[in-house]
């Protein structure tokens, strides 16, 4: 079947920005060195939740501090400068300018992404992303949510839409929505998964030309 639209996940799948955002969870857990371990288990584990959810959980969850949003905005808050400039400024995923050029032309993209949407659109319009884009989703909207505007927008059946993500969360998602999925390898999430893999946008873009 045709696909009406592609949906893209961001970290990882665009840019080569996974590691910036891990060290960045690593250095500000460091300051909670009793539950160190475990927030970064947890923040491994949990790659489809926004960073304000990973930090209130670290504060409700260890440190049994409910009314905690004060300083879930300082921790969000730093979390963004730390890795703000990093992010506008690494490489590429190889082969992904190519694949957004090639597709803008053909089908309508999207950003399906956990960064906060601000920061997201901050981030894209400084690397000139924006306008290949008809629509970009970020936090707090989740995965399922952001599927179901862009089914509406394309008048589209989930099997004529394809999202591309890099983690089983992302996997997930698309398969619970019963939109198509392909996945760009980044961190070692689909060594056990019966689905389309690839380390590189050029790969991927090879294998949607051949089967959609």
């Amino acid at each position: 079947m045709a696909l009406k639209a592609i949906i893209l996940d961001f970290d990882g799948v665009l840019v080569e920005s996974n590691n910036i955002k891990h060290q960045a969870f690593a250095e500000i857990f460091k300051d909670f060195p009793d539950h160190f371990e475990e927030m970064m288990e947890f923040h491994a584990n949990h790659n489809h939740l926004p960073r304000d959810e990973k930090f209130r959980y670290l504060y409700q969850h260890f440190l049994r501090i409910k009314d905690c949003e004060p300083q879930v905005r300082d921790l969000v808050s730093r979390f963004q400068k730390l890795t703000r400039s990093k992010i506008i400024e690494c490489p590429y995923v190889r082969g992904a300018m190519d694949f957004i050029r090639h597709y803008a032309k053909k089908k309508p993209l999207y950003i399906a992404s956990a960064t906060p949407l601000e920061e997201l659109t901050v981030i894209m319009k400084t690397r000139g992303l924006t306008k290949y884009f008809k629509d970009i989703f970020g936090a707090p909207m989740g995965k399922k949510e952001i599927f179901s505007r862009v089914l509406k927008a394309e008048h589209a059946h989930p099997d004529e839409v394809l999202f591309i993500g890099d983690s089983r969360e992302d996997y997930q998602s698309a398969a619970e929505a019963g939109l198509c999925f392909v996945a760009r390898i980044s961190d070692g999430h689909f060594r056990d998964l019966a689905v389309a893999k690839f380390n590189d946008m050029d790969a991927c873009r090879a294998y949607i030309q051949l089967n959609f």
